[in-house]
């Protein structure tokens, strides 16, 4: 009896994990990483002016009301004279208080080519400022291509571009989030010599990054022979190894997908990217698969039914604000020296009292302040009751990761990997700068914690 049950479970389960059908508008090519404001996904894709669409569920997509230019930055013309209009491969990533949207200008084959970032306060509402040039490159045969931006945020809180193409690979460089410009020096961390890798894009979970590249050669419709690779590696800028295709050239009506993006939402991992129509003349349209690990590498898939959670918070910004008092987590004085107190106050939206959360891919998240861009730290790693919670840079301790669970609707508990203990207002304080500690858990008011998404 118990192996007819598990055979027709076994069978019920592979029936009910079909394939999401998106519907509505959903031409897509070399699509951004999908990204959230408030109640709308975006998705930002190659197109005149920079072409976007949007969702409320991830299934149905409708246009935008305009493109992000319709008046294109002056310097676009001083470097790409005969540039079309057609802004290529646009990401986006949340910093600063902006989302800034990283395009690329080129013309096709060529490698004098550009890379550009604009801002917004909002997506909803945009309101975009161009800062221009990001990197560029200048028709060298053995130059980084300067094409194909994905930007990531890595478990420290520091935010990385890759980039590159044809001729002189791919290029990888840390993001300045003040700026939106280059912080350091370029690393070359894969390909050259004219060999088909582009449109790369990086992800980590657990100890590795994960380096997601185009193979092949896109932008003929149903001719098109894009398909993708993986290889991983222990340090962002590599060395990478041990190449996996994730998703070949063609799989049923599925041809030449490229240009990988991944949402963390709700614990679970989605992956953005275009393919080719085969059952619709080749045209270009925007997919979304589920991403897992096992041993070791990501596996995608396209039979899922939903996009419900996995059992986790979605990686994003976010205020902390107490159950007890209603007053949000901050570091004192807006402080950005490591040692500075993790205190309670009235919430006045300030950066410091704003929280990165990063997954790491084994239940526990990173808590980075947006203001310091230092880590929510046990203080001394202490496994003491009582000890004040601060903030330090970054350094991937047990004092640093933090694992979240639910005791009532609505409400966190945030517990320390290292003491077990969790975030908690000092003698249930509801003043103002009441000092958080860690204490054992008994789930009161004082040490739950409600998610304001910023």
């Amino acid at each position: 009896m118990k192996n007819l049950l598990a055979t027709l479970c076994l069978l019920v389960c592979a029936a009910s994990a079909s394939s999401i059908e998106l519907a509505g508008l959903k031409n897509a090519h070399d699509p951004g990483t999908i990204t959230k404001d408030g109640d709308t996904y975006f998705n930002f894709t190659t197109g005149t002016g920079i072409w976007y669409s949007t969702s409320k569920d991830l299934v149905t997509w409708s246009g935008g009301p305009g493109p992000v230019f319709t008046t294109y930055p002056a310097w676009i013309k001083n470097k790409i004279p005969n540039f079309s209009g057609s802004f290529w491969a646009p990401d986006l990533i949340r910093m600063n208080g902006y989302y800034y949207l990283y395009y690329s200008v080129s013309t096709f084959g060529s490698s004098n080519s550009a890379i550009g970032v604009a801002r917004s306060a909002s997506l909803k509402n945009p309101a975009w400022t161009d800062l221009g040039i990001v990197v560029e490159s200048f028709g060298g045969s053995g130059e980084i291509n300067a094409i194909d931006p994905a930007l990531f945020r890595d478990h420290d809180g520091k935010v990385y571009m890759s980039w590159g193409s044809f001729f002189g690979g791919i290029g990888l460089a840390e993001i300045n989030q003040a700026t939106g410009k280059l912080a350091g020096s370029v690393s070359t961390i894969w390909g050259g010599g004219h060999r088909d890798i582009e449109a790369p894009y990086i992800t980590r979970n657990g100890n590795d990054y994960y380096l997601f590249v185009n193979r092949g050669s896109c932008c003929k419709g149903a001719d098109s022979t894009y398909y993708v690779e993986v290889q991983r590696a222990t340090n962002i800028r590599g060395p990478y190894s041990g190449t996996r295709t994730v998703l070949p050239v063609t799989d049923g009506k599925y041809r030449g997908p490229g240009h990988v993006g991944v949402l963390k939402q709700d614990g679970c991992h989605f992956v953005s990217t275009h393919y080719y129509d085969l059952n619709d003349g080749g045209n270009a349209k925007l997919d979304i698969l589920r991403m897992s690990y096992a041993n070791g590498w990501p596996t995608l898939t396209r039979n899922f039914s939903n996009f419900a959670g996995c059992g986790g918070i979605s990686d994003g910004l976010y205020a902390f604000r107490s159950r007890l008092s209603g007053k949000v987590l901050g570091v004192a004085g807006a402080s950005t020296a490591d040692g500075a107190l993790v205190q309670q106050a009235s919430d006045a939206n300030g950066r410091h009292q704003q929280w990165y959360l990063i997954g790491q891919g084994d239940g526990y998240y990173s808590v980075i302040n947006a203001n310091s861009l230092r880590s929510l730290d046990n203080y001394g790693n202490s496994t003491t009751a009582g000890t004040n919670i601060a903030q330090w840079g970054y350094w991937a301790g047990a004092g640093q990761r933090w694992r979240f669970a639910s005791p009532a609707a609505g409400y966190f508990t945030v517990a320390n990997q290292l003491s077990g203990m969790v975030l908690d207002v000092q003698n249930k304080s509801t003043a103002e700068n009441a000092q958080i500690i860690q204490w054992p858990v008994n789930n009161g008011s004082n040490q739950q914690w409600s998610l304001v998404v910023k």
